[in-house]
């Protein structure tokens, strides 16, 4: 036993150095070889204590390298809601259907295009108030929480049906805002556009103008020419139309609509008008779904094409891309970030988003 056997102290040398490196060599393979696409009518649904049917679109538990990321797809059946639970920072985007969601105890109303922010650890249940089924895409950071041992997942209650007691207990909707002040709900066409600030910058912009050319008495320096030169730059037309979100990250808004999301964020929606494309640019992780319309995107030189209900992952590297509306129809994509590139970002420049071409253009 003594010959095969022996005691082992945290003391002994542990060659971790030869760890580290390779898997540093296995993480740079492993994103090279991102599946790109998640397709909407290839996934698998399952049965959970707090949905009816949850699937992954974007995960490592489906095969996408990610910096510990998700977005999953749920559909809630009608006269059904879903279990209550409480874990990290949650994004919610209803794609169909109408009801409503408990966040911390209130109510926010949902309808198709409703927006949603989950705080930290604040316990909440969607629940299905229309005759259709409701389904919502949904981005968390479940797999990097718990992998730095600060996230939890609880299950407090479980699904069910909307009997009579349970839709007696629901509150009435008291805003889109929670007690602290936060944004908590945002339907679509409340969100502003990029296009409407852009707007009053210019207005803002030339009301200045005239105000300083007064004041010198008609003699120019040349200064409107330079201030038009600037707000094209600052707000370059990356995209047909941009719908603000929470806001934030890559946008050249600074508006976030009163929504306080630091780990994920669904920040815009993108349309691109027919025969277009958008900015050609790089970063790391990010992830689109397509909510409407048939086109394609160019990874790193690669083509993929996706149509609604797929998702696109910008894998978590720099990685170049534009995206391509090849119809006659438009497309519209949500744009999902992660607070965890920025944290990168803000440690090494190598990181920092790059405009390769700023501007959308039109494609024959």
């Amino acid at each position: 036993m003594t010959d095969r056997w022996r005691t082992v102290t945290r003391l002994e040398r542990a060659d971790f150095y030869a760890d580290w490196l390779e898997a540093s060599e296995r993480n740079a393979s492993i994103v090279e070889r991102s599946p790109i696409v998640a397709r909407g009518k290839d996934l698998v649904w399952i049965d959970t204590p707090n949905e009816d049917r949850l699937a992954m679109m974007i995960g490592e538990q489906v095969g996408f390298p990610t910096n510990g990321t998700n977005l999953c797809r749920a559909v809630v059946p009608a006269g059904r809601h879903t279990g209550l639970h409480r874990h990290g920072e949650e994004a919610i985007h209803v794609v169909s259907g109408a009801g409503a969601i408990l966040v911390g105890g209130r109510r926010y109303d949902l309808r198709t295009g409703t927006t949603v922010h989950v705080p930290y650890f604040e316990g909440h249940q969607v629940v299905n108030l229309g005759d259709d089924d409701l389904e919502y895409v949904s981005a968390s950071t479940m797999d990097l929480d718990l992998f730095i041992r600060l996230g939890r997942l609880e299950q407090l209650a479980p699904k069910g049906d909307n009997d009579r007691a349970f839709l007696a207990g629901l509150p009435e909707e008291e805003g889109q805002l929670d007690a602290l002040g936060r944004r908590i709900a945002l339907h679509l066409e409340d969100a502003p556009t990029e296009g409407d600030r852009h707007r009053r910058s210019q207005a803002d912009h030339e009301a200045r103008k005239n105000t300083e050319a007064a004041e010198r008495l008609g003699h120019g320096d040349g200064s409107g020419e330079h201030g038009n030169r600037l707000i094209k730059s600052t707000h370059a037309h990356r995209h047909g139309a941009i719908y603000i979100l929470m806001g934030g990250g890559e946008s050249a808004s600074d508006i976030r609509n009163g929504f306080t999301a630091v780990s994920v964020a669904m920040t815009q929606i993108f349309e691109e008008v027919p025969h277009s494309s958008s900015h050609d640019h790089s970063h790391t992780e990010a992830v689109l779904y397509a909510l409407e319309g048939v086109g394609f995107s160019e990874i790193d030189g690669v083509h993929y094409d996706w149509q609604a209900g797929d998702a696109v992952q910008i894998p978590p590297k720099m990685t170049r891309h534009e995206h391509f509306n090849p119809s006659d129809a438009r497309t519209r994509t949500l744009r999902i970030e992660y607070g965890i590139r920025y944290f990168y970002e803000g440690l090494w420049p190598g990181y920092f988003k790059v405009e390769h071409r700023e501007s959308a253009v039109e494609r024959p």
